[in-house]
């Protein structure tokens, strides 16, 4: 049994999913994980088009075994998620707990993946 066989065999940038009329990803079970359009503007709009070939998805909140709270790497990634959690100064890093997840989850359902480390 593997924690993470619900992953993308491969992420996908923002612009190649904005450009399919039924953006997905196939995970590493052979599932087809699919993005919602909506959220994929959202997304567009939080960034410049020049980073559009930039950013990965879906996005990975690393859950570890070892720490309190999850992490978000990632200078794209990052910037998305201080745009939708309204945090300033972000930097490549980000440390959430368990309130700002949940709305994360709720902003991003489609967008976002939860990827168990353990250590």
């Amino acid at each position: 049994m593997s924690l993470n066989k619900h992953l993308p065999r491969q992420r996908k940038f923002l612009d190649e999913l904005l450009q399919e009329e039924r953006p997905h990803v196939v995970g590493a079970d052979g599932t087809r994980h699919r993005f919602k359009k909506d959220e994929l503007k959202k997304l567009s709009e939080i960034l410049d088009k020049s980073e559009h070939h930039l950013l990965k998805l879906p996005i990975y909140i690393e859950i570890d075994s070892t720490a309190a709270g999850s992490r978000i790497s990632g200078k794209f990634e990052n910037k998305i998620i201080c745009g939708v959690l309204n945090i300033k100064n972000c930097g490549n890093e980000t440390y959430l707990y368990k309130p700002d997840i949940k709305i994360l989850r709720k902003e991003l359902p489609t967008t976002t993946q939860y990827i168990f480390l353990v250590r």
